[in-house]
């Protein structure tokens, strides 16, 4: 989604307000996106909800959007997002993200460049005040990645939960769509239903008292989400 990030600093960006996102055109390549454990509840209506390891081998959460390569099946072409659906943080933050400087192991605040603006009109939001401080704009945005970002840390502990207790197995998707076009979705996890059936009741009892058990059968709803992306 981000093509040319520029990060925030008081000196550089004075004076600048940032631009209205109005639609989700920035999304329409993305066939995915990640979530956290808080969006479970509303995510699972509407998409698959999966599993899987980043190039860093960490476990993330992620809804399926589509599964054609480069094609968000929710996104119109005026970029506009299906309106009876849940639209993820990960991209309700944009043009926002937080920058992680390897070296330091800082997170710093990085911005689409193109969403700078000086104009009156975008005044509003605003970064930095008269006295060189955070807006209630900027802050607004700075705690919503925070809490982005906990959560996000709060998912990867919690698959990683799953795959202690070895619930997680590795599956493969078909999709046949309206035209009888078949697309076959793989590298991804999920719960083992019959895993879960026949665990122990320690660990019935582990996973209850981690309060798991609703986020794993939110997990599972989803998955019957799959074949609805073909006749969307």
């Amino acid at each position: 989604m981000y093509k040319d990030l520029e990060i925030v600093n008081k000196i550089a960006h004075k004076e600048n307000s940032i631009k209205e996102v109005k639609d989700f055109s920035y999304t329409k390549n993305l066939t995915s996106a990640p979530i956290t454990v808080t969006e479970f509840f509303e995510a699972c209506k509407n998409y698959p909800i999966l599993f899987a390891k980043d190039k860093n081998n960490d476990w993330f959460a992620s809804v399926m959007l589509g599964f054609k390569e480069n094609e968000n099946i929710f996104v119109d072409n005026k970029g506009n997002w299906d309106k009876l659906h849940y639209v993820p943080a990960f991209v309700r933050r944009y043009p926002f993200v937080f920058v992680e400087q390897n070296e330091q192991q800082q997170l710093l605040l990085g911005v689409e460049k193109e969403f700078l603006s000086i104009d009156k009109k975008d005044e509003k939001r605003k970064l930095f005040d008269d006295k060189d401080e955070n807006t209630e704009f900027l802050n607004n945005v700075l705690n919503f990645l925070n809490q982005y970002q906990n959560d996000s840390i709060a998912t990867k502990e919690f698959i990683k939960q799953l795959d202690e207790w070895e619930l997680l197995e590795e599956k493969v998707a078909t999709i046949i769509n309206e035209k009888k076009e078949q697309f076959n979705i793989n590298g991804f996890y999920i719960v083992n239903e019959e895993k879960l059936k026949h665990l122990s009741k320690k660990k019935k009892e582990e996973i209850c008292n981690k309060n798991a058990t609703a986020l794993i059968t939110a997990h599972l709803i989803s998955l019957s989400n799959i074949q609805k992306l073909g006749i969307k």
